[in-house]
């Protein structure tokens, strides 16, 4: 009885890098992972909008989550690894480094993220760290608001 108590009070998350810091995303949230993806740029986009992806016949926008949060771009020559999202009801592709695997975390592990100057809108919903490593959690929905919003694509 206690193992399954254990067991409903964590979730799952995809977790991957950026910039050699590990970042994770609820697996509800994540409809696929697209190992090679071909973009094709959208003449007049924001910097944080790489273009597009045809994902079976749906088009994709892709995002750069390294400028999203702050840190530096990769070159697009590099293989583009995306992590595709449902943001409020639109699938969204996030470029990442790379995939490492899929965590069931407790919930009780996930510390609230620290201020970071007031800015509430950073879209990270806390932290796990475990010996040697950190995982930062995000939350999808405020991945996506703050570029596929009608003033980002009108940019």
């Amino acid at each position: 009885m206690n193992l399954r108590r254990a067991q409903d009070d964590s979730s799952r998350w995809v977790t991957f890098e950026l910039a050699g810091q590990l970042y994770g995303l609820e697996i509800l949230k994540v409809q696929e992972v697209l190992a090679d993806t071909e973009i094709e740029s959208v003449p007049g986009a924001p910097r944080q909008i790489l273009g597009v992806a045809n994902l079976r016949g749906s088009i994709v926008t892709i995002l750069d989550l390294r400028l999203r949060l702050g840190l530096s771009p990769r070159p697009l020559e590099t293989p583009v690894c995306c992590v595709v999202v449902d943001g409020h009801g639109e699938s969204v592709g996030l470029r990442v480094d790379r995939v490492v695997d899929v965590r069931r975390i407790a919930d009780s592990a996930i510390k609230r993220a620290p201020a970071t100057g007031g800015n509430t809108q950073s879209g990270v919903l806390g932290v796990v760290t475990r010996p040697g490593e950190m995982l930062t959690l995000l939350n999808a929905d405020d991945m996506v608001a703050t570029l596929v919003g009608p003033s980002a694509l009108a940019a």
